[in-house]
C-alpha cells in the first residue's frame, strides 16, 4: 500500500563556493507515494562509540523521472529521499523484475 509521502532530492551539481569547491545543496526532484518498510536495525560498537544503522526500502511506482533516476550510473551518489523529515542514502535501485510497475529503493538512515 503506497501510503507514505516521500520527497526524491537530488543534489546541485552548479553550485560552488568562494574557493570553488562544490555545495551541499539539495534539490526537490520528485514528489511521490511510497511503501515504507523496515528492514533492518544493526547496532555496532566502534572504537568506543555506539552506532547504529537502519537499512530500510522505499517501494515507489515507476514513472519517467525514476526511470531517469535508475539510468544515471551516479545515482546513489546524486540522489538521497526525505520521509518524515529524515534524510535517506540511497544504497541500491531495484526495478522489480525489470516490469517498470514497482521501484525498490534500498537506503540507510543519515544519522
Amino acid at each position: 500500500m503506497l501510503d507514505c509521502r516521500i520527497t526524491i532530492e537530488k543534489i546541485s551539481e552548479n553550485d560552488t563556493d568562494e574557493m570553488g569547491f562544490p555545495l551541499e545543496d539539495w534539490q526537490v526532484y520528485y514528489n511521490c507515494w511510497s511503501d515504507f518498510k523496515a528492514i533492518s536495525g544493526k547496532e555496532y560498537i566502534s572504537a568506543k562509540a555506539t552506532s547504529s544503522e537502519n537499512i530500510v526500502t522505499f517501494t515507489i511506482r515507476y514513472s519517467e523521472k525514476v526511470k531517469l533516476i535508475i539510468e544515471d550510473a551516479e545515482s546513489t551518489k546524486k540522489y538521497r529521499i526525505k520521509y518524515k523529515n529524515k534524510n535517506y542514502d540511497i544504497i541500491y535501485i531495484s526495478d522489480f523484475e525489470n516490469k517498470h510497475t514497482f521501484v525498490d529503493f534500498k537506503c540507510k538512515l543519515v544519522s
